[in-house]
């Protein structure tokens, strides 16, 4: 587990002095734009069309995510409550460390705000194809990396660790909705890819927090 940690703060930090040090890079610029543009236009499709916009947006999702959240503190046993409890500063230190920190440091521009004819969904004007001359003022927030990806990897990946039976279902969840983000057109495929290592770093970390303190706990009843 330690070398895994390792490993995932190595890439991490790799990725980070890339678009740090090199932002006009051409190599990676042009695979992160052609990988882009295949998974923003060429699959674009009716049935994701209509998926995507529900799946990224997690405010319509915060009254299942809170009844799960209710179901591990009241139903889930000791096990449970101390993993609701750990998924609080799981959440935190990710959206903290990919919005706050991150995110002004790189100060990377979205795909929307810097490239033509994007399939993108506008909230409530729905899906809209950007002109083919770029005109921006889409977004105002930065792009690199996805907090999105951050926080869905982080909680779903702790919480398939922690309920291995069950793990298919939210690694499913964390698998969708960072997809998402680069389908409706607000994110490069390297943002949601480092927001990923960011947040089973960050996972990987609770889990094994997470696995001493309830092993304690066991041992004490």
């Amino acid at each position: 587990m330690k070398r895994q940690l390792l490993i995932c703060l190595f890439l991490v930090l790799i990725a980070g002095a890339v678009m740090g040090a090199a932002p006009n890079a051409p190599a990676w610029l042009t695979l992160d734009i052609r990988a882009f543009r295949y998974l923003n236009g060429s699959l674009k499709n009716t049935f994701f069309d209509l998926l995507m916009p529900v799946i990224t947006d997690l405010s319509r999702w915060r009254v299942v995510l809170l009844l799960v959240w209710a179901g591990l503190v009241i139903i889930g046993g000791s096990k449970g409550r101390w993993a609701a409890l750990m998924l609080i500063p799981i959440i935190a230190a990710s959206d903290q460390l990919s919005s706050q920190v991150m995110k002004p440091i790189f100060e990377r521009m979205r795909p929307c705000e810097v490239l033509g004819g994007i399939h993108l969904w506008y909230g409530p004007e729905g899906w809209i194809v950007t002109p083919a001359e770029v005109v921006g003022g889409y977004k105002t927030s930065f792009s690199f990396p996805s907090s999105h990806a951050a926080n869905i990897t982080s909680s779903m990946l702790f919480l398939a660790l922690a309920y291995r039976r069950w793990m298919a279902l939210p690694l499913t969840v964390m698998v969708l909705v960072s997809f998402s983000r680069i389908y409706v057109g607000v994110h490069w495929p390297i943002d949601v890819a480092v927001g990923m290592v960011l947040g089973t770093l960050i996972a990987l970390l609770a889990y094994v927090i997470f696995r001493r303190i309830y092993r304690e706990k066991r041992q004490d009843t």
